[in-house]
C-alpha cells in the first residue's frame, strides 16, 4: 500500500466550481475510490454491509451506521472485509464551509479536536439514526434550487458536529487504543448495549479486570455505569419519540429491574420517565 500512487482530488474537479458541497452514493466497493486524500472535507456513512477502512496507515473496521469525518491530510481507501461488501453516502465541502461553520459554533465545538487526531472521528448511528439522515438526503436529493441544497447540506453539516462529534470538543480527549474506540463504537449498538456488561467483554476479547482498569484510566468510569448511561439514553430517545410504555422501553433498553430503571433515570435526568415523556411531549 506505501508504494502505490495516492491520488489527490481537489474541489474544483469533484465538488465543482462555484459550488461549495455535494454528496452522492457509493453502491459497492467495486466503485470506490482507490488511495487517495482530497484539498476538501468528507463525511461518509456507512450504509449497509462492512469493510476495512484503510486511513493513514491503519485499517479500521466500519460497518452499517459508521460515519467518519476525513480531513485533508488523511489518506484513505476501502478494503472488503472477508466477502462482504458496502455501500455508503459521500457527503463533500470545501475548506471555506468547514471554516465558516466552525466560525458560526463558536465555542459549541473545538476545530482542533477534531483535526489533530492520527485517525479520523468517528461515530456510530443507530439504525434509526442512519435511516432518518439517508431519508433526509434523499429529499434534498429533489430539490432543483441549488443555492437552497448548499442551505440544507450546510445545516446537515452543522448538526452532524453538534449531535454526534461534541465529544470532540473536551479539551483532554486522550487517545484511545483502536480495540477501545472499537469496542465503543460496537457498545453504541442496541443489541450489544441491552445484552449488558458480559456482552462487552465477549466483544472486547479481554479480561473483565483489564477492561474495568482501561475504563477507570481512560474513562474515568465502569463498564456498568457506561453501559447504563447508553440504555438510559435509548430510554430517553424512546420515551420522547415513541408510544410504547414505559415498561417496555425499559426492557428493551436492557433493564431487568425496573425499580433500579427508575432510580438510576431519575439520578441522571432529575425527573421520572413518565414526567420526562410529559415534558417532552
Amino acid at each position: 500500500m506505501t508504494n502505490m500512487e495516492v491520488y489527490k482530488y481537489t474541489a474544483a474537479s469533484h465538488i465543482g466550481i462555484d459550488t461549495e458541497s455535494h454528496f452522492f452514493t457509493v453502491p459497492s466497493l467495486e466503485y470506490a475510490s482507490p488511495i487517495h486524500c482530497h484539498d476538501f472535507y468528507e463525511l461518509f456513512l456507512v450504509t449497509q454491509g462492512q469493510a476495512l477502512h484503510i486511513v493513514n496507515g491503519e485499517a479500521v473496521p466500519i460497518t452499517e451506521g459508521t460515519l467518519v469525518f476525513i480531513r485533508p491530510q488523511d489518506i484513505h481507501c476501502y478494503e472488503k472485509l472477508q466477502e462482504h461488501d458496502c455501500e455508503f453516502i459521500n457527503l463533500c465541502y470545501t475548506r471555506e464551509v468547514i471554516h465558516e461553520v466552525f466560525a458560526f459554533l463558536g465555542s459549541s465545538i473545538t476545530p482542533e479536536n477534531l483535526l489533530s487526531s492520527v485517525l479520523p472521528p468517528v461515530t456510530l448511528l443507530s439504525t434509526g439514526e442512519k435511516e432518518r439522515l439517508t431519508d433526509r438526503l434523499e429529499r434534498i436529493n429533489l430539490v432543483q434550487d441549488q443555492l437552497q441544497v448548499a442551505g440544507l447540506l450546510r445545516a446537515v453539516l452543522v448538526e452532524l458536529l453538534i449531535q454526534y462529534f461534541w465529544k470532540y470538543q473536551q479539551t483532554d480527549t486522550k487517545a484511545y487504543p483502536l480495540w477501545l474506540e472499537s469496542l465503543l463504537l460496537q457498545m453504541q449498538r442496541k443489541e450489544n448495549f441491552s445484552e449488558g456488561v458480559q456482552r462487552m467483554y465477549e466483544l472486547s476479547e479481554r479480561s473483565p479486570g483489564h477492561i474495568n482498569r482501561v475504563f477507570r484510566s481512560l474513562l474515568h468510569t465502569t463498564p456498568v455505569e457506561y453501559i447504563n448511561r447508553l440504555r438510559l439514553d435509548y430510554a430517553k430517545h424512546m420515551l420522547v419519540t415513541t408510544r410504547l410504555n414505559i415498561t417496555d422501553i425499559a426492557l428493551s433498553a436492557g433493564f431487568n429491574n425496573l425499580s433500579h430503571y427508575y432510580h438510576l433515570f431519575k439520578k441522571e435526568f432529575g425527573i421520572t420517565p413518565l414526567a420526562f415523556r410529559n415534558l417532552h411531549q
